[in-house]
C-alpha cells in the first residue's frame, strides 16, 4: 500500500497550502520527513494562531504536538506570533523550542480566542514552572529582544502573591518593558525617572494584564499621566471582558456609565439605559422589567432613584413612566387616597367594595369599559367560530348521507 510521505514533495506542498496554517504544520510534522517537512511547512511564519483550526482539534494537541509544529517551522528564527488558542491540554513544556527567540514579539497563553473571557472551567494544565524559563531566555536577550506583548492565563493571575514565580516574572518583565518606554510622546519627559510607566499591573484588580501596548497592532502608548488626562479616549484602553488592551484604531472601546468598566463593543452588546439614556453593561442592568413588556429597561442608579417606574400596590409590578401616562392598565397614583394601583387590582378592590374613593372610580371606569370590549370581541369570534363548526358538521353529515345512498344502490 503506498504511503501519503511516498508522495513527491511539490504534490504534497500543493496540496498544503489549502490547509489553514497550523493545520498545514501539522500536517508536515505527521510526515516525519524532514525534507518533505521544510518543503510544507514553508517559511512564511510570522504568526501561527492555533484559533484558525477546529476548536475540538486544538484541544485534543498535547505538548509534544507544540513542539513538533515549532520545530517544524524554525519558530525560533522564524515565528513573531504565537496564539495558543483553545490548546488548553497543554503545560507549556511544548514551547522549548522558542528558548532565546530574538524576533518572538508576541505570545498569548489566555487559550481563549479574541473577544471570549479567559476564566476557563475546568482550570488548565498549562505550568508557570514550565513557561517562566522559556519567557526568561526571551527577555534576557535585552537589546536584541523583540517581545512586546505577553497575555497570560487567567489561572496564573487570579491570585497575586508576591513571593511566587510568576510575581517575580512579572517584575522582571514590567522592568524590561518600562526601560523602551522612556519618553513621554507628549511632553517629552521622563518616565523611567519619575517611574511613570508601569506596564504590567502588579497590585490593581487586574493583577498580571499589561497595560500602555495594544494586543493588535502592539502599538506602545507612552504618555505621562498629566498628558493622559487630557487625551482621554485617544490612550489605550483594557477591556473588562477579554482582559486585553486596545488602542482606537484597532478596536472600539466603549466603558459603561454605570460600573466605570470598558468593553469591546464586539465582546459585549452594550445597553442604553431608557431613563438616562447612557450605555450600560449588562451586569449593571437590574431584572426589573416593565410589566407592559415595552422593552424599556433601567441601570442600577436610574432603578435606586425609583424615578424611571412606578410600581403597583397591590401586585408590585413594575410599570415604565411612559407606560403610566399612556396607558390606562398601567399604574396610576391617585391623589385623594394616596394610593398606586394597576388597572386591574384598581377594578379588583372597586369590585370587592374595598374602596369608595370617586377618583379611583374615574381610573377603574376605562379599564372596566375596556375589559368589557375585549370580553365581547373574544364573545363575537367564538360566536363565529361556532358557527363555522356547525357548518362544517351540517356538510359532513350531507356528505355521509350522500354516501350511503350511492351504497344502498350498489
Amino acid at each position: 500500500m503506498m504511503d501519503l510521505s511516498d508522495l513527491p514533495t511539490g504534490t504534497l506542498a500543493q496540496v498544503s497550502n489549502y490547509l489553514p496554517s497550523p493545520s498545514r504544520a501539522l500536517f508536515a510534522v505527521a510526515l516525519n520527513s524532514r525534507d518533505s517537512s521544510s518543503a510544507i511547512a514553508g517559511n512564511q511564519w510570522d504568526v501561527l494562531d492555533f484559533g484558525d483550526i477546529e476548536k475540538d482539534l486544538a484541544a485534543k494537541l498535547s505538548d509534544e504536538d507544540i513542539r513538533g509544529v515549532l520545530l517544524s517551522i524554525d519558530a525560533v528564527n522564524n515565528l513573531k506570533k504565537l496564539r495558543l488558542t483553545n490548546c488548553i491540554h497543554v503545560t507549556g513544556v511544548g514551547l522549548e523550542p522558542l528558548r532565546g527567540s530574538t524576533i518572538m514579539q508576541q505570545i498569548n497563553l489566555s487559550l481563549v480566542g479574541d473577544h471570549e473571557s479567559p476564566k476557563l472551567d475546568p482550570e488548565p494544565p498549562i505550568s508557570c514552572a514550565e513557561v517562566i524559563p522559556i519567557l526568561d531566555s526571551i527577555i534576557e536577550r535585552r537589546e536584541d529582544c523583540s517581545l512586546e506583548y505577553l497575555q497570560f492565563p487567567k489561572v496564573w493571575r487570579k491570585e497575586r502573591n508576591t513571593e511566587s514565580d510568576f510575581h517575580a516574572f512579572l517584575t522582571r518583565f514590567n522592568n524590561y518593558l518600562s526601560s523602551r518606554a522612556d519618553v513621554c510622546l507628549k511632553c517629552s519627559c521622563n518616565l523611567s525617572e519619575n517611574n511613570e510607566i508601569q506596564m504590567i499591573d502588579l497590585a490593581g484588580s487586574e493583577y498580571g494584564t499589561q497595560n500602555y501596548t495594544c494586543y493588535d497592532c502592539m502599538n506602545m502608548n507612552k504618555y505621562c499621566y498629566e498628558c493622559e488626562d487630557h487625551l482621554f479616549g485617544c490612550y489605550i484602553r483594557l477591556c473588562h471582558r477579554c482582559e486585553k488592551s486596545y488602542c482606537a484604531h484597532c478596536q472600539t472601546v466603549d466603558y459603561c456609565t454605570c460600573c466605570g468598566f470598558s468593553y469591546c463593543v464586539d465582546c459585549i452588546d452594550f445597553k442604553q439605559c431608557s431613563q438616562c439614556e447612557e450605555n450600560t453593561c449588562l451586569d449593571c442592568i437590574p431584572g426589573v422589567r416593565c410589566h407592559n413588556n415595552c422593552g424599556k429597561i433601567w441601570c442600577i442608579p436610574c432603578v435606586e432613584d425609583g424615578d424611571a417606574f412606578s410600581r403597583c400596590d397591590s401586585c408590585n409590578e413594575a410599570y415604565c413612566v411612559d407606560c403610566c401616562n399612556s396607558d390606562i392598565h398601567a399604574v396610576k397614583f391617585c391623589d385623594v387616597c394616596e394610593t398606586s394601583f394597576c388597572g386591574q387590582c384598581r377594578v379588583n378592590i372597586i369590585c370587592k367594595e374595598w374602596g369608595n374613593c370617586a377618583s379611583c372610580y374615574q381610573f377603574a371606569f376605562p379599564v372596566i369599559s375596556e375589559d368589557k370590549e375585549r370580553v365581547q370581541t373574544q364573545n363575537n369570534e367564538l360566536e363565529n367560530e361556532n358557527k363555522e363548526q356547525r357548518n362544517e358538521i351540517n356538510e359532513l353529515k350531507r356528505k355521509v348521507k350522500d354516501l350511503t345512498g350511492e351504497l344502498e344502490e350498489v
